[in-house]
């Protein structure tokens, strides 16, 4: 065996060992689809969620919805399976609190004022009929959150403990199906809602998700390279150094123990698509010889033509290579994680495939045709015929280029013109829920849960007034009230879940027997609350303040359904015996109240819940706007404010993508911009290869505005990922050019740079344009738009290189083409087009 032979075996061996060995790490892979993987652990509002969770448990809220399709759920069959549920859900693990409108308490009248009482004590009739009475007294407590304003839905509401895992959270989801699954039930449905489900359902379709998009891509390149080159080895030579490398791409993440994202699951699909470029080039410049030739190639011959074909191509390769992996680098400026491992990922990915090409496939090359080559059994003749119509339309692009350069000027600037347009109309945001089609189980039941009840969205807002007791201040306490109002009228706005409502409950029952600004008794100074009357003994008769006897002549019970400010109508002569007043009536309060106060007796923090029915970014804007415009101009002095929950995280993700993408664009154009510039050792040619670049971006922005598509966490990965694959076609055909620039004079190899360089070209866009195709079979929706981006991008970065890059050229005839000072574009003085060799 001879030297060359056992080497070549020897690295295609070693590739093969490497893959399987990284294929087998796949079960360490850890995944995370929640856009809290993409937050930074420093931002404010992951600080603020922790603390609130610290002090008033977890914001995981889970939510089974039972409703009827018509109807009121309010019946016994219902009502009892509500019951059973509540009662079945509070056994499972991980469970903190169950709460349902059969197992919470209900406030009313009683002995010493006010006493907690069972909300539902059965399924009577007389029983059902208190238990509707019971709901239509308190609809601020109940509608929208236990059940809904039609009596069509209830709600089980399912509060984890701090601290439960994401494994936990998926094992009580899958316990909760089950239950649901099995329970017995005639007419009602039933819906799981939350953060944690969106979650659940992202992290198992993501594997399978990718164990569908990938043997599909891998198709779609199959048949690229068929239609290309209608060979076998042309075919399977190229698809293995693709595989091999995507797969020890994955391996390494798991050495290094990545976390698997929604934006690194994308890497092993990118790499199969964006380093099939180098090995078409080199399979298209292979067969490009063979044909020309057109005879029987010896073993040394065949040897000599690989040799002089990576010859060529290696250091155009290489510097493709380069400015691909300079747009994925570019992410390392980018605020997010997971997009700096993206980067980093994908550019390892691109150094491999690079590799595959320059050393793994030559290999496969020579042990394929390690007997030569028989143009017959080659098809050479066909491949000369096939080219021959391949050129006419190669042709038509070099006339296009040559002769057509007003109607390509005058296009470009309405290109220009249209991406200005389009820019600022582009809208930005990540909705997880938005991942999934229209008419999956998880929206389905989201936006019926929205229509219905108060909506599933979060946002909190933490009040921290420093001191002790500092929330139960009477003027505090009257302006949480109005902010709870003021934010139900906001559109997009289903409920806001206060401390109010309770104190205001308790003022009303407390006092029902009560006559406003009685004078107090001077001999009554302190309440008895455990006793049965409050203010008064005895037979003593309560006076009335001389300025107000006619307003108390007018009262009636409801005056009382306040938040206590005036303490004359009280029969208190300060602020501070309100504050005291409410404080004794925490303390009657048998409830839990853990969820708005951080403390029973003397609390200095409280927690607002704003439950969102729509969560779009522009919603988001306006209710995150008004939240602090009113606390801005309300909150006390030397008091604190923050704004928490799965909806703030999402905004400030927003903000933190749009930032994201400025800086990996603009690092990416950067760095390609220089990398090109050294490479040819001119600032021009750096500037001439961004012409496909920038045609590839304006066909993204404008493709985004037309078709309403967001920039998210996904579609923020597109920019410079575009900027590093269409500057390759740049380089190509910058190289060809110079090659034969330097050794026929200017321009005068056009022709042959279009039917060869070319014609790789156009392959090469074909098959990742194809490619990317394949991701309009994710489930995910930003996934597949994605898919539609790169296509466009392709298309236009594709023709771009082949219509305005050498018009450009042809007009003004850099002097860089002519220089062959650059290392990189060196050649031979016999590296001529007579000699029948591509360039």
């Amino acid at each position: 065996m001879e030297k060359t032979t056992r080497r070549d075996l020897t690295i295609i061996l070693g590739a093969i060992l490497l893959a399987l060995l990284s294929l087998t790490l796949l079960g360490n892979l850890t995944i995370d689809s929640s856009t809290d993987a993409f937050m930074p652990t420093s931002s404010p509002v992951i600080a603020v969620n922790r603390e609130i969770e610290r002090q008033f448990g977890s914001m995981d809220a889970l939510v089974l919805g039972v409703s009827v399709p018509d109807g009121s759920i309010l019946n016994t069959n219902s009502l009892e399976l509500i019951d059973l549920l509540t009662q079945r859900i509070a056994l499972l693990d991980s469970i903190d609190t169950v709460t349902s409108i059969t197992n919470t308490d209900h406030m009313q009248a009683g002995t010493h004022g006010f006493e907690a009482v069972p909300l539902f004590a059965g399924t009577s009739p007389l029983q059902l009929d208190e238990l509707t009475s019971r709901l239509a007294e308190w609809p601020e407590i109940y509608d929208g959150n236990l059940v809904s304003a039609d009596r069509s839905m209830a709600a089980i509401i399912i509060q984890t403990t701090t601290g439960t895992g994401q494994d936990e959270l998926g094992s009580l989801l899958d316990q909760l199906g089950e239950l649901v699954d099995t329970v017995g039930h005639d007419q009602e449905s039933f819906s799981i809602i939350g953060l944690p489900v969106v979650k659940q359902q992202i992290n198992r379709s993501l594997m399978s998700d990718m164990s569908i998009l990938v043997p599909i891509v891998g198709l779609l390149i199959i048949l690229v390279l068929f239609f290309s080159f209608r060979r076998v080895a042309g075919i399977f030579l190229p698809l293995v150094g693709l595989v091999l490398s995507a797969a020890t791409t994955i391996g390494i993440m798991a050495v290094l123990d990545i976390t698997f994202t929604m934006a690194t699951m994308l890497v092993p699909v990118l790499l199969l698509i964006v380093g099939s470029a180098y090995a078409i080039h080199v399979m298209s410049h292979f067969y490009e010889e063979v044909a020309l030739l057109n005879r029987n190639l010896g073993p040394s011959e065949t040897r000599i033509i690989i040799g002089e074909v990576l010859h060529r191509n290696r250091l155009p390769i290489i510097m493709a290579g380069a400015t691909t992996a300079a747009g994925f680098i570019a992410q390392f400026t980018s605020p997010l994680a997971p997009f700096r491992t993206f980067g980093l990922l994908s550019a390892i990915g691109v150094v491999l495939s690079q590799l595959s090409s320059l050393y793994l496939l030559p290999a496969m090359l020579r042990i394929t045709y390690r007997k030569g080559i028989d143009p017959i059994k080659l098809h050479t003749q066909r491949e000369m015929e096939r080219e021959f119509k391949g050129h006419s339309i190669l042709g038509l692009l070099e006339r296009i280029a040559t002769k057509g350069g007003i109607p390509l000027t005058v296009i470009s600037l309405v290109l220009v013109g249209a991406t200005i347009v389009s820019i600022p109309t582009i809208k930005t945001g990540t909705n997880m829920l938005d991942f999934f089609q229209p008419k999956s189980a998880v929206v389905r039941d989201t936006k019926k849960f929205n229509e219905t009840m108060g909506g599933s969205g979060i946002l909190t807002v933490m009040v921290d007034g420093k001191k002790a007791s500092s929330i139960l201040d009477p003027s505090f306490l009257r302006t949480l009230d109005i902010f709870a109002n003021t934010m139900e009228a906001t559109d997009g706005v289903g409920k806001v879940q206060t401390i109010t409502p309770y104190i205001k409950r308790m003022n009303l029952l407390m006092n029902q027997d009560s006559i406003p600004y009685a004078l107090p008794l001077q001999e009554q100074t302190d309440f008895d609350f455990f006793s049965g009357t409050f203010g008064v003994t005895g037979d003593a008769k309560p006076e009335l303040l001389p300025d107000t006897a006619d307003v108390a002549a007018a009262w009636d019970a409801g005056t009382y359904d306040e938040i206590p400010t005036e303490p004359a109508k009280y029969g208190l002569e300060t602020t501070s015996d309100l504050q005291n007043l409410i404080s004794q009536y925490l303390l009657l309060y048998s409830g839990n109240l853990g969820s708005f106060i951080n403390d029973t007796l003397e609390p200095n923090a409280t927690l607002v819940t704003i439950q969102l029915q729509k969560s779009d970014t522009t919603t988001l804007r306006e209710v995150h706007s008004a939240v602090t415009a009113f606390w801005d101009a309300n909150v006390p002095e030397g008091w604190d404010y923050a704004l928490g929950g799965g909806e703030a995280i999402s905004l400030a993700l927003t903000d933190l993508i749009t930032r994201s993408q400025i800086y990996s664009l603009a690092g990416a154009l950067l760095i390609v911009w220089l990398l090109v510039s050294i490479i040819f050792r001119s600032p021009l040619a750096g500037l001439i290869a961004l012409i496909p670049v920038a045609f590839a971006l304006m066909g993204i922005f404008i493709f985004m505005a037309l078709l309403g598509i967001n920039l998210d966490v996904i579609t923020s990965l597109l920019a410079a990922l575009a900027i590093g694959i269409g500057v390759d076609y740049a380089i190509h055909f910058l190289s060809a050019c110079r090659r034969l620039s330097c050794s026929t004079g200017p321009n005068k190899g056009l022709g042959v740079v279009m039917r060869t360089t070319g014609r790789a070209i156009v392959i090469n866009a074909a098959s990742v344009t194809i490619g990317f195709s394949g991701l309009l079979f994710s489930r995910f929706i930003p996934i597949q738009q994605m898919g539609i981006l790169f296509c466009v991008s392709m298309v236009f970065a594709g023709l771009s290189s082949l219509t305005v890059l050498p018009m450009v050229l042809n007009r003004w005839q850099p002097k860089f083409l002519l220089e062959r000072s650059a290392p990189a574009l060196q050649v031979e003085p016999d590296d001529l087009p007579e000699r029948r060799i591509s360039p």
